[in-house]
């Protein structure tokens, strides 16, 4: 594991941060239920994206989205650096826990027809790092994070989607053969 890196600071650096919206962990739970999980990666995506910026580094957040698996762990140390930065720090409850728990469902998506649908349970997982990220986010405005009321019109197309496949899978599911 690379170290992390220290925090840009500076008030000029401030001005240059792209407004992250937020919604509340309510609906980033629908999000992720409704599209498979697939908002999680999506999200572990931006905060990488994030954290880039933030630290100042040559990260490739689209491979440490896409290898959640084995990066997910840095995520929450980052996101705790984070937190502790902005004042905004909750501390997240055993982060191996959280980090094994997320690893296993993950790698049940392997398992045979229906059984494969409690890699749904990761989700979970992924509620305690983006509360900490979100409420760290909304302790220092300064970052450009601010809380999104109402899902976006790209949320809602994605809900779409993810309700109309979810039709599909559970149709697949009761045909039989």
């Amino acid at each position: 594991m690379e170290p992390i890196a220290t925090p840009l600071t500076g008030h000029s650096q401030a001005e240059t941060w792209e407004n992250y919206s937020l919604v509340s962990p309510t609906k980033f739970l629908i999000l992720c239920l409704i599209t498979l999980g697939l908002y999680g990666v999506w999200w572990q995506y931006k905060t990488w994206r994030f954290f880039r910026q933030w630290q100042n580094s040559d990260t490739w957040p689209v491979m440490r989205a896409l290898f959640s698996l084995f990066t997910f762990h840095e995520l929450l140390a980052t996101i705790n650096q984070f937190a502790r930065h902005t004042g905004g720090y909750t501390p997240m409850p055993n982060t191996t826990g959280l980090v094994a728990g997320y690893v296993i469902l993950n790698l049940l998506s392997r398992l045979p027809d229906p059984f494969w649908l409690i890699h749904l349970g990761a989700v979970g997982f992924l509620m305690p790092p983006y509360r900490a990220f979100r409420d760290a986010m909304l302790e220092a405005p300064v970052y450009g994070g601010f809380h999104q009321a109402n899902f976006s019109t790209r949320q809602v197309v994605l809900l779409a989607a993810g309700i109309a496949f979810w039709g599909l899978v559970i149709t697949g599911l009761n045909t039989p053969g």
